[in-house]
């Protein structure tokens, strides 16, 4: 999935470009580590033994070569890496835009609360920084770490298996203290969930805990919860401090190792120089692979946001009984849906409303959304246009002329009765004047007699409309207009059938 969004939105070539890049500017850096060393090495035996035949303008014209392609390769890696991360982030935020302007109301509005703003922002810039904090170190560690093995298996095969199994060694190392980590992540947000469970049901239980003398057991169960969510921390902490230390010291293992066969070697068939090269070179091939665990958390991050950002990326699906993808009425008629709780109607009309085209109809659910604003305000959210004498007129339409325009209604209409917010998002749904009319139950909490009124009054508001209305049994008949269909529902059906 992770990989999925970003070859959507990042061109390949500009990808490949920074992997090169970051596997060059690291192969550099490790390279002029190791002749930068033996360089050294070489001119101390040099004057030692007073050799002047030796020259050392080719070696140090190699070390100042590598050290200004390692500049000049990171910058270019940085300007490379720094353009892709701001192409990705602006084509994927484009892209779901796009996406959750096409979902289904019901779905959209589950992200009212800050999710999806928090997933267009945040998770989207995760998962495009994706190949400068993930991909990027884990090609220039995998080339240096090969480049390395190659050079020492090439000076002799036992420097070079040896090094390959410190190398995967340190890899695997990496990638348990990482999984153990993990857990403890999970095991301390689980703890830290039950506080909080524990926390509100307290809060909310006061009265009854104090009656049952039952307030120090539930203080006791509060402070065994927090003690596992901190003994879970301070695990946390732990593994990955056991895991550094782990990799630095397979990374001494390693380097001495190398030494040791090196200067064995030293002795037949290459120089003390060559051993204090090929031990730098090791150096630094390991010092690239301690970031893995950072680099590691940080994929994993990756993956969390792209799979909450999979929902808004899906494109529906045609129904898989072959019928229409789009729900249509013809206009002025009124179905209606009727059955008892639970039967599934609230679950058809949501349904209907993911098969319609965006604009084309309006549901009004059960417990609609009303902003945290006042009438009038939540009235021009369907007509931003709309007068005074507009507001008025379609408040006295639903009965709620009793209320005024700048009352506010509280966080989701709160400061509301039931019947007041069903009417209220009723009012909206006629000022926006839909082809297509989903209304699920929308007499509960009002009495009959206002109740037909309000449904006679939006009916002759709106006579073009195709109205789809939901209703339970007990209340089919408040209808004061005749019906052309009707859908009757049994609590055995299912999500699947409807």
């Amino acid at each position: 999935m992770t990989l999925r969004l970003l070859r959507a939105a990042v061109r390949r070539r500009d990808l490949l470009h920074g992997l090169l890049l970051a596997a060059a500017a690291e192969l550099s850096a490790a390279t002029l580590l190791g002749v930068s060393g033996w360089f050294l090495t070489a001119c101390a035996l040099v004057t030692v033994r007073a050799d002047t035949t030796w020259s050392w303008l080719y070696p140090s014209g190699a070390v100042r070569a590598l050290a200004l392609s390692r500049t000049g390769l990171r910058y270019a890696e940085r300007l490379v890496s720094h353009r892709v991360l701001l192409d990705a982030t602006v084509a994927l935020r484009a892209r779901l835009v796009r996406a959750a302007a096409a979902l289904p109301p019901r779905q959209l509005r589950a992200l009212r609360d800050g999710a999806l703003l928090s997933r267009l922002t945040d998770d989207v810039t995760t998962v495009g920084a994706l190949p400068a904090d993930v991909l990027a170190p884990l090609a220039s560690t995998a080339v240096t770490a090969a480049v390395v093995t190659g050079l020492l298996w090439h000076a002799d095969a036992r420097l070079g298996a040896a090094e390959l199994l410190v190398f995967l060694l340190a890899a695997a190392t990496a990638v348990a203290t990482h999984r153990r980590a993990q857990d403890a992540v999970r095991r301390s947000a689980r703890e830290q969930t039950v506080v909080r469970i524990e926390l509100l049901g307290a809060r909310d239980a006061l009265p009854e805990l104090i009656c049952l003398d039952a307030v120090e057991p539930a203080r006791a169960r509060i402070a065994a919860a927090l003690e596992r969510a901190h003994r879970a921390d301070q695990d946390t902490r732990r593994v990955l401090r056991t895991g550094q230390s782990a990799l630095r010291l397979l990374g001494a293992l390693g380097q001495c190792l190398v030494l040791a066969l090196a200067l064995d070697l030293a002795a037949t068939v290459q120089s003390v120089s060559a051993a204090i090269g090929e031990v730098l070179l090791t150096a630094a091939g390991h010092e690239l692979v301690e970031q893995l665990p950072r680099i590691l958390p940080a994929y994993g991050r990756a993956r969390a946001a792209a799979r909450r950002l999979a929902p808004l990326d899906a494109v529906p699906a045609p129904p898989a009984d072959g019928t229409a993808a789009a729900f249509e009425a013809e206009p002025g008629t009124t179905t209606l849906v009727t059955g008892p709780n639970g039967s599934g109607k609230s679950t058809l009309l949501g349904r209907l409303a993911g098969r319609a085209t965006p604009g084309e109809l309006t549901l009004v659910e059960a417990e609609d959304w009303l902003a945290d604003a006042t009438v009038a305000e939540n009235l021009r959210l369907a007509a931003p246009d709309a007068d005074p004498e507009r507001l008025a007129e379609v408040l006295a339409l639903v009965a709620l002329d009793d209320i005024p325009p700048d009352f506010p209604v509280g966080p989701n209409g709160g400061r509301l009765s039931q019947g007041q917010r069903r009417r209220l998002a009723l009012a909206r749904a006629v000022l926006r004047d839909p082809p297509v009319l989903l209304l699920d139950e929308p007499t509960a909490g009002l009495d009959r007699v206002t109740a037909r009124r309000v449904l006679d009054a939006v009916r002759s508001a709106l006579p073009a409309t195709a109205f789809v209305i939901a209703l339970p049994d007990r209340d089919h008949d408040l209808l004061p207009f005749p019906v052309d269909g009707r859908i009757e529902l049994t609590a055995r059906v299912t999500m699947e059938r409807v």
